[in-house]
C-alpha cells in the first residue's frame, strides 16, 4: 500500500515537471519570436524639417544620415545640431517601437518589459513610452 502513494506522488511530480518543460520551452519560442521581430525594427527622425534625416537600428546606432542641400545653405553649425536633434528623435522612435514590441508580448508590468524599458532608457538616454503614438511619432518613422 505504501508504495502506491509513493508511486502517486512520483507520478504527480514527474507530470509537474513536464509542465514545467513545456513551460519553459513555450517561454523560448515566444523570447525566439519576439527576438526576431525587433531584429525589424528601426527609427527614423528627422530635423530642419525634414532636410536632415537619421535613421538608426534597434539598438539605436546610424545606419544612415541624409543631408538636403538645403541644409548645408544653413551652414555647418546648423547642420551638426540637426543631426544631433534628428539621431535623438531616430533613437526615441526606436525606443518607443522596442518598448511597445516587449510590452505587447509581453505585458507592460512584465519583468523583461521593466528591464528592456530601464536598459533603453540608460544606453540611449531617452524616456521610453510604451503608449501608440497619438499623432505619429515623434519627428520620426517608425519602421
Amino acid at each position: 500500500m505504501q508504495r502506491d502513494g509513493i508511486d502517486d506522488d512520483i507520478a504527480q511530480m514527474t507530470a509537474r515537471i513536464d509542465d514545467q518543460v513545456k513551460q519553459a520551452q513555450k517561454h523560448a519560442a515566444q523570447m525566439q519570436e519576439w527576438s526576431d521581430e525587433v531584429e525589424t525594427i528601426t527609427g527614423e527622425g528627422s530635423a530642419m524639417r525634414g532636410a536632415v534625416r537619421v535613421t538608426v537600428n534597434n539598438s539605436g546606432v546610424v545606419t544612415s544620415a541624409k543631408v538636403s542641400d538645403q541644409a548645408c545653405d544653413a551652414g555647418g553649425a546648423a547642420v551638426s545640431r540637426g543631426l544631433m536633434e534628428a539621431l535623438q528623435a531616430a533613437q526615441q522612435a526606436v525606443a518607443d517601437a522596442m518598448g511597445r514590441s516587449v510590452a505587447t508580448r509581453f505585458g507592460k508590468d512584465a519583468e523583461i518589459t521593466q528591464l528592456m524599458v530601464g536598459d533603453l532608457s540608460t544606453r540611449l538616454g531617452v524616456s521610453v513610452s510604451l503608449d501608440e503614438p497619438r499623432h505619429g511619432p515623434r519627428d520620426g518613422v517608425i519602421r
